[in-house]
């Protein structure tokens, strides 16, 4: 029977710190989880934590954008060290990882590398 993970937790962490609404791109949510954990997804990671969240009612995703449903905004608004007791409350995680279009991760992670970049390199210009 299947767990939930820490990663699990990760990917719940990297979907709470979205704005706009509460939904976000994928490099976005690829910088925040890097911000959260000082590591960036590999895109299994990411796919499977999702597909998990997702299958459970706590996340939702559509053209190009994941974001936390009310469920997942409830179970966000907990500290940190109890979001994994209350992913646990939901049962077993039954999910199968979302499949993402060839290269799509691998293009939004150089996006996000080539936005921290540039931004690191703004501030080495002042």
């Amino acid at each position: 029977m299947s767990e939930w993970t820490g990663t699990d937790v990760w990917v719940l962490r990297t979907l709470k710190g979205t704005h706009r609404d509460n939904r976000a791109p994928l490099a976005d949510l690829i910088g925040i989880g890097d911000f959260i954990e000082r590591a960036v997804f590999e895109e299994f990671e990411f796919t499977r934590g999702m597909g998990n969240l997702v299958a459970a009612g706590v996340a939702e995703f559509g053209d190009g954008e994941y974001w936390l449903t009310e469920t997942g905004r409830r179970l966000a608004e907990r500290r940190t060290d109890r979001l994994l007791a209350g992913l646990r409350r939901l049962g077993p995680p039954d999910g199968t990882p979302l499949v993402l279009e060839p290269g799509e991760f691998d293009r939004a992670e150089q996006a996000y590398r080539g936005a921290m970049a540039a931004h690191l390199q703004g501030k080495a210009n002042r």
